[in-house]
């Protein structure tokens, strides 16, 4: 019985009607972040195995509750046909293709990657700084028109989801300076904030911890990004191969 009723709903799942329906609903209610057909933007990249949703119920479970943590809001304006239906059509982005590659040179990037000092302020692999998000598998969690916006204007694609924050809200790696009341000065990226307290990580990779009753002055810069713009500093052949490059972390070996 149990068998019988497995092999109905897979091939449900496999469903060619499903599976368009599915994309339509998640053109209008996914793509904004997924990208369309699951290319990856502000969200993962789709076209890959799903190591957070390996069977159709813990898929289906994403969906509906989303994952705080990582930024994806619930999808609650379905019916469960509709839901069944967007299961389907992110299934079929993962059988149908191993992943939209960036253009470029992905192994010629990687002394891209070291020259231009990127491995002073991320991590790849647990080498590099910590003043930025790590990378090791940014190539499954952001796609590679988001990863090379991300290159050239930082400010325009700030990180999102990269942080274990959950229900805080906060602006991850937000610029901040902070001014003593003793005219003690520090700028770096906004760790963790709460009432009382704010937490920050310069340059260097320093961790500073204050008690606001302490600070003269904190300033913080919305909208900005402590990471430079390399859209003047590398060739559009340097910035095609550093996308690939990025766009290779985090998938399969």
């Amino acid at each position: 019985m149990f068998v019988s009723i497995l092999t109905i709903a897979l091939t449900l799942a496999q469903n060619p009607a499903d599976v368009q329906q599915g994309k339509q609903l998640f053109e209008g209610l996914c793509a904004d972040c997924h990208g369309f057909e699951g290319t990856g933007g502000r969200g993962p990249n789709l076209n890959r195995p799903l190591t957070r949703a390996q069977d159709d119920n813990a898929l289906r479970a994403i969906i509906s509750d989303g994952l705080p943590d990582r930024g994806m809001p619930r999808v609650r304006r379905t019916t469960p046909n509709e839901l069944q239906q967007l299961v389907a059509y992110v299934r079929s982005l993962g059988r149908a293709s191993a992943g939209v590659r960036a253009g470029g040179d992905a192994q010629k990037a990687r002394a891209v990657y070291q020259r231009s000092g990127c491995a002073s302020c991320h991590v790849v692999n647990g080498d590099g700084g910590t003043t930025g998000p790590e990378l090791t598998s940014i190539g499954t969690q952001r796609g590679p028109d988001y990863l090379r916006q991300a290159v050239i204007d930082p400010a325009a694609v700030l990180p999102h989801g990269t942080l274990p924050v959950p229900s805080r809200n906060l602006d991850e790696f937000l610029p901040v300076r902070v001014v003593t009341r003793d005219g003690r000065e520090v700028q770096g990226a906004r760790i963790n904030e709460d009432s009382f307290t704010i937490q920050i990580r310069d340059a260097n990779g320093q961790l500073y911890s204050f008690r606001k009753a302490d600070l003269g002055q904190i300033e913080k810069e919305f909208g900005k990004s402590l990471m430079p713009s390399f859209k003047d500093r590398l060739s559009a052949s340097e910035v095609d191969d550093l996308t690939a490059y990025l766009s290779s972390l985090g998938g399969a070996k």
